[in-house]
Formats: C-alpha cells, structure tokens, sequence
C-alpha cells in the first residue's frame, strides 16, 4: 500500500524516471565527501544536511539505511544554452520535491534530494547557531555521501540527456 502510494505520488508530481531498489544497494563513497570538501555547490560547512555537519559516513549510512527500500527519482532539466538557467532549473526540482514532501507527509518515509536543506531561508549553521528544526532537516543524497553518478549509471537512469539537459536526483525512503 505504501509502496503504490509513493509511486502515485511520483507520477502525479511529474517527475520522469524512477527505479526501486533495495537501501542496501545504496552506493556510498568518501570521494562524494572529498568532492563536496572541495567546495563545488559551496554548502560545505555551512549547511546542516551537507558535510562535515551532516555526520560522518557511518553516520550518514546508518540514517538511510534504518528504511528496507529506496525509490531513486529523476526529473530531467534543460539548463539553458549557456547554462543560465541552472539556478532556475534548481528551484524548479526544489518545487517538485517540496509537492511530493507534501504528498507524502503523512507517511513513514525520508526524502532527501538534490543540495542541502532548504527548509529555513538561510541555515543556522551559517550563524552558528543550532538547527531550527532537526527532525525536519531535509538531507542531500550527494552531502550524505551518496554516490549517485554511479548509482544512476548502474540502473540505468539518465544523468546526462545531452543538448544541456541534466537528470536531479531525488530518493523517498521507506
């Protein structure tokens, strides 16, 4: 029954692929944190659901994989023809996944997405200060050391759809 839920849910939001998997068949890496140490989206250290403030690997491993089964979700997004529709494309999936949080709130699942948590307009963590709402914190796949390039790669889900079309990535949990 839950399983058929999320899946409506899914589909009614609008997003364009998604795969069934086992949480163990989660690909976890320490070169996803080495990447985000590097600063690439520049929420290291400044957001609670991206590292090192998100936990560490163990940590992380053992948030997700408490939950038997994982929907991995995909929605593809043209980015523009010089990429300045990236930011754009961004809230885009940030709104798509904000109506299937809202689909599925009742429910005894995780969501955890593309970037860090986006919950508060600016994270505490910015402040120093404590997170407002640690039991809604809405962690990132990539800041939770989820290997999602190769996780896509292995079932066959579409990261890159050329012509600067991109696949984010999103998982509900259950």
């Amino acid at each position: 029954m839950l399983r058929e839920k999320i899946i409506n849910a899914i589909n009614e939001v609008g997003f364009d692929e998604y795969k069934e998997i086992s949480s163990s068949d989660i690909i976890f890496a320490d070169a996803v944190f080495a990447s985000c140490k590097a600063n690439t989206c520049g929420n290291y250290g400044q957001n609670y659901s991206c590292p090192p403030l998100s936990g560490d690997m163990a940590e992380n491993k053992q948030r997700f994989l408490k939950y038997a089964h994982a929907i991995i979700i995909n929605k593809i997004v043209f980015l523009g023809k010089y990429y300045e529709k990236m930011e754009e494309s961004g809230a885009q999936v940030a709104e798509l996944l904000d109506q299937l949080r809202q689909k599925l709130e009742d429910e005894p699942v995780m969501i955890a997405g593309p970037g860090g948590c986006n919950l508060c307009k600016e994270c505490a963590a910015k402040l120093s200060e404590p997170c407002r709402f640690p039991e809604q914190k809405r962690y990132s796949l990539e800041g939770s050391g989820m290997d999602i390039v190769s996780m896509s790669r292995k079932l066959g889900m579409t990261y890159n759809a050329g012509d600067k079309k991109v696949g984010f990535f999103m998982m509900v949990l259950y």
